[in-house]
């Protein structure tokens, strides 16, 4: 009976200790330290948090005004760093959205943006990831192109295939900037020609810059050139038609050659309905 006296006093004892333990743990933390923000910011840990109303953001976007910056935030409650997010239009329809990217503060990306080997482009307003033909302001302004699937920068010979709408064929974009080329271009065995409006590469006859040159009409290498093309005469005011014609010609037109022919004003041959010779081009 002494001993379990003995006992249960000790037992008691410890009960009353660790209870004055607990007490004390408790007194030694500032309320504020328990409880979460009632909005904005809370780190715990090195990890980054924010609360609306007291209630923690979780796979959402939140806009920090304070900082003037976007930031996502995973289904964790985490602050997403440098990663690329879908940004879903709602919640009620996250099948539609955009792509964005967070850099290691955890801020939207703007603008042009280097990562994982390749160029990209975010849009200055948005954030979204563009993709397709886009006209940027670096290097002087330039056309470029981010791959549909990728967003990455095409550089080098790049087939176009209109399956979004683009006007389809090959194109090369500077191996460097990837600005679209235009003109002249070697290639390793032949030396093509990439129209100066649409950038795509041209084939059969061409001519450029007064001169005719003939593209193989499957690989677009150069295999022919003429002579410059002569400069057309200058129009005529006076002109002549054959009885039978539907014509009207230069006074030196072989096409009148055998015929008897009429002289008349250029005026009064068009208001007739007759047509320019396209052999003299009066």
């Amino acid at each position: 009976m002494q001993n379990r006296h003995v006992f249960g006093s000790v037992k008691t004892r410890v009960m009353g200790c660790l209870m004055a333990l607990c007490m004390v743990a408790m007194t030694a933390v500032p309320a504020v330290a328990l409880a979460a923000p009632q909005n904005g910011w809370d780190e715990v840990g090195g990890e980054r948090y924010w609360y609306d109303d007291g209630v923690m953001a979780r796979d959402k976007q939140v806009y920090d005004p304070e900082s003037n910056a976007w930031y996502w935030f995973d289904a964790d409650g985490t602050m997403a760093r440098d990663k690329d997010v879908f940004v879903p239009v709602s919640n009620d329809d996250r099948s539609r959205g955009k792509w964005v990217r967070y850099d290691a503060d955890g801020h939207m990306v703007k603008g042009e943006d280097f990562r994982y080997g390749g160029w990209y482009y975010f849009d200055p307003v948005t954030g979204e990831m563009l993709k397709g033909f886009t006209y940027v302001p670096s290097n002087g302004g330039k056309w470029v192109f981010y791959d549909y699937t990728t967003g990455q920068m095409a550089h080098g010979e790049r087939y176009i295939d209109g399956s979004h709408g683009d006007e389809p064929g090959w194109m090369y974009f500077d191996d460097t900037t990837g600005a679209v080329q235009y003109g002249w271009k070697d290639l390793p065995g032949k030396r093509v020609y990439y129209d100066t409006t649409t950038g795509r590469m041209v084939y059969g006859w061409r001519t450029i810059d007064g001169t005719s040159y003939y593209f193989d009409p499957a690989t677009g290498a150069l295999q022919q050139q003429t002579q410059p093309e002569q400069p057309s005469e200058p129009a005529v005011e006076t002109v002549y038609v054959t009885p039978s014609g539907k014509k009207f010609h230069r006074a030196s037109c072989p096409s009148t050659s055998g015929h008897s022919v009429r002289a008349m004003s250029r005026d009064a041959a068009i208001a007739a309905g007759y047509e320019p010779c396209k052999n003299c081009r009066p």
